[in-house]
């Protein structure tokens, strides 16, 4: 059994959210737990320059809006275990305190998956697409992470994006070692032709490991960019999961360049799941 870790804001939450995490802990035959993170970072800034009076007046103010906010995370707490009994989900439900991308990036070096959803932000003012939560732990997950859209459609197909590399084939076997209850999907292998070679990397090789788990198979060649021509193939998509390797590194082909990847969720509705080999 695989140890999945779904890792959620409290304080911004939904029930589609939970819903996600409930259908890939089923395909993965796992052990789910749900990890609820704190970002009650605020903190009392001395007010230079101001009357004591008012110094004293914000820190009142700052102290009764954690306290607000730690009543409203303990009763959405709450309300993430109500829902998880409401569609049948068994899952281990805890708090972690201290700063988000610190507790994710350290729960993922004990766990086989981390699920986490695109738009999670623990910024106070407006963030980033995707939000700089996502792209940090992307880069540094010890695990495999998979990224849900905020509304998890239905998945038809599964969409492997394969350049020859150890990176992209790693990501392939981690996500079918992973999900053996997608075996009956059928299944798209993306290679763009790099450096003028239209011909898929030891597409024989690669045949029949894919033909060991699964039925339907189809290879695809695309010609241009492969940023551009991978985005074009996934644009206005919402029934697949796409496989990347190697998110932020630097030393592999430029099909898994980082930017590549937030292009692909910042602008589709699909799960994205990409691995560290």
């Amino acid at each position: 059994m695989t140890r999945i870790i779904a890792a959620i804001d409290p304080l911004n939450f939904s029930e589609s959210q939970i819903a996600g995490f409930k259908y890939f802990e089923g395909l993965a035959d796992s052990d789910l737990s749900i990890v609820c993170l704190d970002n009650l970072t605020a903190e009392v800034v001395p007010q230079y320059g101001r009357t004591e009076a008012y110094a004293y007046s914000d820190e009142r103010i700052i102290a009764e809006t954690r306290a607000a906010l730690e009543w409203e995370r303990k009763k959405n707490i709450a309300r993430v275990k109500e829902i998880c009994g409401n569609v049948h989900l068994k899952a281990e439900i805890r708090e972690a305190r201290g700063f988000p991308e610190y507790e994710t990036i350290l729960d993922s070096r004990f766990a086989d998956l981390l699920l986490i959803s695109n738009g999670t932000s623990f910024a106070v003012l407006q963030d980033s697409n995707p939000t700089v939560f996502v792209k940090e732990v992307l880069a540094k997950a010890e695990c495999p992470v998979l990224v849900m859209p905020d509304v998890l459609g239905t998945i038809r197909e599964i969409v492997f994006s394969y350049n020859g590399t150890f990176s992209s084939m790693y990501a392939i076997k981690q996500f079918t070692q992973l999900f053996p209850g997608f075996s009956h999907l059928p299944v798209e292998v993306v290679y763009v032709a790099e450096k003028g070679e239209p011909a898929i990397p030891w597409k024989d090789k690669l045949k029949e490991y894919l033909e060991q788990h699964y039925q339907h198979i189809e290879y695809i060649v695309l010609n241009g960019e492969p940023a551009t021509e991978f985005l074009a193939l996934l644009h206005r998509r919402t029934d697949c999961v796409v496989t990347y390797g190697a998110y932020g590194r630097s030393a592999v082909s430029r099909f898994f360049h980082r930017s590549d990847a937030e292009s692909v969720l910042r602008t589709t509705n699909i799960p994205v799941f990409i691995t560290h080999p």
